[in-house]
């Protein structure tokens, strides 16, 4: 991928979130649980793969992508207003499992460090206790 096609990707994430939020009223898409991870556009710039990640149910995911693939067209020309390309990228819209992956890894390593966390403390406990019993120890034989 290259710069330019990085930036149009990243221009066109922008601006379809920002849609979302204010141009679309389609009640399938929940602009709260719905959002562009990323934009994969074509060297050429004709065609553009749009990654959503929806908070929800696997059906109220499908049902959302399902939205946005029917409104495509639509999304394409209010975009197109809003951003000056030569040509429209045609988009298609796709759940982004990648995102998913990231969610669930991110989430296994938050329970792993507070588990590493917890068992440091208790560690720091007993040997907290272990030096005062061995201070106790001298005075009690004087």
């Amino acid at each position: 991928m290259s710069i330019r096609t990085e930036r149009v990707g990243n221009l066109i994430r922008n601006t379809i979130g920002e849609l979302i939020l204010s141009k679309l009223s389609d009640p399938r898409i929940d602009p709260a649980l719905t959002s562009i991870t990323r934009v994969e556009v074509s060297d050429e710039l004709t065609s553009a793969k749009v990654y959503v990640s929806v908070i929800g149910t696997e059906a109220q995911q499908q049902l959302t992508v399902r939205a946005l693939q029917h409104a495509a067209g639509h999304i394409q020309e209010l975009m197109m207003k809003q951003i000056e390309l030569r040509y429209t990228p045609t988009l298609a819209f796709q759940f982004d499992r990648k995102f998913k992956k990231t969610l669930a890894t991110l989430g296994a390593i938050q329970k792993a460090s507070e588990e590493l966390r917890q068992k440091d403390e208790a560690r720091l406990a007993m040997s907290r206790r272990q030096a005062g019993e061995q201070a106790k120890l001298p005075e009690e034989k004087s």
